[in-house]
């Protein structure tokens, strides 16, 4: 039990898996392979964007202008393309809309020092004003069929935006825990003053947190814009609290320094399910945002009891090597 709580990523999937085993009771549907991928494919958009906030959060940070830096990367994505652009070119300009976003937070925070919370919630709205002056307040429809095109392939009778999604979560995953910069984020986050001291790039990490957090929000945008096919004006909105919540509830800490891309995966994951378990018991869709309010609360105070218990476990286990004393 005490390993289950360590790994976070364990616990979460281990009750991710019992309550679509208690949805399937009451609505057997859910249960069904292809309901099953359908709930993995609806979760893509969350997954990245989740991996992108990871890298923030890592470092201490908070940023609140994700879903935003979504929408605006999809609304460019899909002004290119109704002007013609080739499909690759306008992911291009896409994903570098999303790096400008994330830049443009990483400036603020690093360079002119303004607190993460109230930097990011300035370029929400920016990243939102923009959105509604480029297409002047409406949906962009009618794109090609170019961009749809991959959401319709499969391997496996698994889409094929969950096989790239996959492959990212590994590549994340691989360079996270093996490439020594990467460890940075950790180390910020975990004692920012000790890191500098150690001669770490800390305000470089930081920045780079931050842009990377933009990179993946754009790759968000463009699998948001194939599997749907057209952009609204709300797309991504409110998935920065969804996101925090998955990072949290995958156990990447708020206080830094601890966490991994499995763990934040699976936490956006578990929060897609959930509305999707929403839907097979039949509760309105108008219930999703308040559900997953609620569940932000529970996790967040989950994680710091989990934490509380653990530390005092190895305080008790410290003490006891030190004065020698037998816990039996």
């Amino acid at each position: 039990m005490r390993r289950l709580l360590k790994s976070r990523e364990a616990l979460v999937a281990l009750l991710l898996a019992l309550l679509i085993v208690a949805t399937g009771l009451v609505n057997p549907n859910i249960l069904k392979f292809q309901s099953l991928v359908e709930i993995l494919n609806a979760s893509l958009t969350l997954v990245l964007i989740t991996l992108g906030e990871m890298f923030v959060i890592l470092t201490r940070g908070i940023d609140v202008s994700v879903g935003a830096a979504t929408g605006l990367a999809a609304v460019i994505l899909g002004t290119t393309l109704n002007l013609g652009w080739p499909v690759a070119l306008a992911v291009l300009a896409a994903l570098a809309t999303g790096i400008l976003a994330g830049a443009v937070n990483a400036f603020g925070i690093t360079v002119l020092r303004v607190p993460p919370i109230i930097m990011t919630l300035g370029t929400l709205g920016i990243y939102r004003g923009l959105m509604r002056i480029i297409t002047g307040g409406s949906w962009i429809e009618n794109l090609p069929q170019s961009i749809k095109e991959p959401n319709l392939w499969s391997f496996l009778g698994i889409p094929f935006f969950v096989w790239v999604t996959l492959f990212v979560l590994a590549a994340t995953a691989w360079i996270t825990l093996r490439y020594r910069p990467a460890r940075y984020f950790y180390a910020v986050g975990d004692n920012e003053q000790g890191a500098y001291v150690l001669g770490l790039p800390v305000r470089a990490t930081q920045f780079l947190a931050y842009t990377l957090a933009g990179l993946f929000a754009a790759l968000a945008a463009v699998v948001y814009t194939s599997q749907i096919g057209f952009v609204s004006m709300n797309a991504a909105d409110g998935y920065e609290l969804k996101a925090i919540a998955a990072n949290v509830l995958g156990g990447v800490s708020l206080t830094g320094g601890a966490g991994t891309p499995l763990g934040a995966a699976v936490g956006a994951l578990f929060m897609t399910a959930v509305h999707s378990m929403l839907i097979f018991l039949g509760v309105p869709g108008i219930w999703d945002n308040a559900f997953a309010g609620v569940i932000l609360l529970l996790v967040v105070y989950v994680d710091y009891r989990l934490r509380k218990a653990l530390e005092l476990q190895r305080r008790h286990a410290r003490i006891l090597g030190e004065t020698g004393v037998s816990d039996g």
